[in-house]
């Protein structure tokens, strides 16, 4: 990777500027065309360097109100494909499958946005209802403490090597 590679994934590590072009805002940030930048980072995808770019979103700033992360305890063999459900529907962000630990039987997790509780609680209650699942809870979210990218290296300019 040359200087301008690094430049390019420090400045994904911050927030895109908002907008409809972000890429092209990106290139005028950095001072190069918006088609160098869409090409480096179609290179460094296939060079392996980098894996994929990710949204975080804002939900607040978005007009979802509430948030909350699901738990389940799926049938037996059934958890990949009700994960599948759950992560094709668009209230959800995220969702894993996680070792249950001591009394927390749980091992399905979905973090679920709505623009009120009611409708996420009426989205999992239909969930677990059409899929046979029995045992689940919903817990809300009631303040944000911290949200932050990820940073895998410092700001651009302190790149390795």
């Amino acid at each position: 990777m040359d200087a301008l590679d690094w430049m390019i994934v420090g400045e994904l590590q911050e927030n895109l500027p908002p907008g409809e072009n972000p890429w092209q805002a990106l290139a005028c940030r950095l001072g190069i065309s918006e088609d160098d930048v869409v090409a480096r980072l179609k290179g460094l995808k296939a060079s392996g360097k980098l894996k994929r770019v990710g949204a975080v979103l804002r939900h607040q700033n978005s007009g979802f109100a509430a948030n909350a992360m699901a738990v389940f305890l799926p049938p037996p063999g059934r958890t990949d494909e009700l994960g599948e459900k759950l992560a094709a529907s668009p209230m959800v962000s995220h969702c894993y499958e996680r070792v249950p630990c001591g009394e927390w039987i749980y091992t399905l997790y979905a973090m679920i946005h709505g623009r009120a509780e009611e409708e996420i609680t009426a989205f999992v209650s239909a969930f677990a209802a059409e899929n046979g699942v029995e045992r689940y809870d919903i817990l809300f979210s009631r303040e944000e403490l911290k949200k932050s990218s990820m940073v895998f290296f410092g700001r651009p300019g302190n790149e390795p090597g």
